[in-house]
């Protein structure tokens, strides 16, 4: 919690802490309210404390008793938690895909939950310093990731905010430009090892749930995002493709079905059948023979990897979107270029070009494939002048 001379807190609440030499000279500490009984915000105690550190010092100087504690400042009228409500509910954040609005609620309660009296403080007593100090306690206690994604979310709001005019006061957005450290971007596919090892786990006596391993297949194949893929529906099929709009991005694919994939997709078709169980979407959780639901499809999944990992280690690293991350570097080390991988994944070429990065181009058969080139090219006696 951000400090504040002269203020101590009680769950939450401020009250005036005088120091021994002002005790001395007659100050009494005292709860910090309004007249009506509410209690100061923490913008509020901290206009209260710059006021009377001024008044003392002026005193001081002065050589005058040290005055009574300063008058309330006026009562807040738009707090932290207000311009949250108001920028959740607004047409711009309404317009966003349910997820989106669901994320940045979470955000907004991260924000909440870790400093009550933050959300009750006015958002223009906020400065950066204050902003910076959120951002490194949320650093400390939650992570990385998730201090990032809670100053950026109180940036955009406070930018809302200022350009409705909700929010007064402010010269400049103080949750902007803070020098926060960037993620470590995270580097990692499947070797065939490890997605053969998942795939045999899932199907062996001690689960036999093919229909994990089908989604394993599906998501290495196809380079979807784990909520498309558990949403793919049969009448997506046709003329050996898919059609796909995903959730995330409304970004539309329509790649091939690969033969691997469709392999899956027939079996599991008997499965069906043989059961009696109709329904229009291409993988069920084949124990109830429903549609799957994250959570049974999280769980499974870790259950599966944490038994694979036993005979290859290297499984224990694997997160499930690391699938969708397979699908593209498989396709570079095939030979694919961005614009066709992204054709696949419907990423922009900014995203397909960060997964690639950090770590494809140290793969020895990237290195071999462009020596390779270059000796072909050299070969035919390939120019190297620039033909105007």
């Amino acid at each position: 919690m951000t400090k504040i001379k002269h203020v101590s807190w009680r769950d939450g609440r401020p009250r005036f802490q005088p120091s021994r030499s002002l005790r001395e000279a007659g100050q009494v500490g005292r709860d910090l309210k309004h007249p009506d009984g509410t209690w100061f915000t923490m913008g509020e105690a901290l206009d209260w404390s710059n006021a009377f550190v001024k008044r003392l010092t002026k005193e001081k100087a002065d050589k005058v008793v040290p005055v009574k504690p300063a008058p309330a400042p006026a009562r807040s009228v738009y707090p932290l938690s207000k311009l949250f409500e108001d920028w959740l509910v607004s047409p711009r954040i309404k317009a966003k895909k349910a997820a989106t609005q669901k994320d940045y609620k979470q955000k907004s309660r991260v924000i909440e939950t870790h400093d009550p009296d933050l959300w009750a403080s006015e958002v223009p007593a906020l400065d950066q310093p204050i902003c910076y100090a959120l951002y490194e306690e949320l650093w400390e206690e939650r992570g990385l990731a998730t201090a990032r994604g809670a100053m950026r979310v109180l940036s955009i709001a406070i930018k809302w905010g200022m350009k409705t005019g909700k929010v007064r006061g402010l010269a400049y957005n103080p949750a902007r430009d803070l020098g926060m450290e960037q993620l470590k971007p995270r580097a990692r596919f499947l070797q065939r090892i490890e997605l053969d090892t998942l795939i045999a786990t899932a199907e062996s006596d001690q689960f036999k749930r093919i229909d994990m391993a089908d989604m394993f297949i599906c998501g290495v194949w196809t380079g979807q995002r784990q909520s498309d893929r558990l949403g793919l529906k049969l009448s997506a099929f046709r003329g050996g493709r898919f059609d796909l709009q995903q959730n995330k991005t409304d970004a539309i694919v329509n790649p091939p079905v690969a033969p691997e994939y469709q392999k899956r997709l027939t079996a599991a078709k008997r499965r069906r059948m043989k059961a009696g169980k109709t329904s229009d979407f291409a993988h069920l959780n084949e124990a109830t023979w429903e549609r799957w639901n994250h959570y049974t499809y999280r769980n499974l999944f870790a259950e599966i990897r944490t038994k694979a990992a036993e005979k290859v280690p290297s499984v224990a690293t694997i997160k499930e979107k690391d699938f969708r991350a397979t699908a593209v570097t498989w396709m570079a080390l095939a030979g694919a270029t961005l614009p066709e991988i992204c054709a696949v994944t419907g990423h922009s070429l900014q995203g397909a070009h960060q997964i690639l990065k950090h770590y494809l181009a140290l793969h020895p058969e990237m290195a071999t494939t462009a020596i390779d080139k270059m000796v072909a090219w050299y070969d035919r006696n390939g120019e190297t002048a620039i033909r105007l």
